[in-house]
């Protein structure tokens, strides 16, 4: 399934240097489509993926989906989105979030990252600061779409650290 089951211990993220306070603007904002959902970020991503499987492709309508992940202490949601629920590849459950007025997916939320949200980099506004850190389902990736072979690249999703709860 899409999203990450392993914490983000594995992977630092290449924005981490990066000061933000909690005092500037938001980090990051964002809409659906036709404005009824709209999210808030005020601190940079925890990590960034890009995800190949295919579900992500059915999501996206494309080859990927590409996701950061925040703490959820940082995500203001306003307006009411739907959910829809699957099991991963790992047993976590995967909640994705979507307008039930114009479709755009807004989050997600994966039992297997407690705290984290994953929200689609492309319902933000400004995504210029986006780098994914890590590249998943390699295996599922379509020969037509591009992916970057310079940071770690999995066939699959990668198992959990063992010090995680997840494991």
């Amino acid at each position: 399934m899409p999203l990450l089951s392993y914490t983000i211990a594995l992977f630092h993220s290449t924005f981490a240097e990066k000061e933000h306070s909690m005092h500037d603007t938001p980090f990051a904002t964002g809409c659906c489509r036709c404005g009824r959902i709209k999210i808030s970020i005020s601190d940079k991503p925890v990590m960034s993926s890009q995800c190949h499987c295919k579900d992500c492709q059915r999501l996206s309508g494309t080859g990927h989906f590409s996701l950061a992940f925040f703490e959820e202490e940082s995500v203001t949601i306003t307006g009411e989105a739907k959910g829809y629920t699957v099991i991963t590849d790992r047993g976590n459950r995967n909640t994705r979030y979507f307008c039930p007025e114009c479709g755009s997916r807004m989050y997600g939320i994966n039992t297997g990252r407690p705290g984290k949200i994953a929200v689609p980099v492309g319902c933000l506004d400004d995504h210029s600061w986006y780098q994914p850190d890590v590249v998943v389902y390699t295996r599922m990736r379509e020969d037509w779409d591009i992916t970057r072979t310079d940071i770690p690249n999995f066939e699959e999703m990668p198992p959990p650290p063992p010090d995680s709860p997840t494991a």
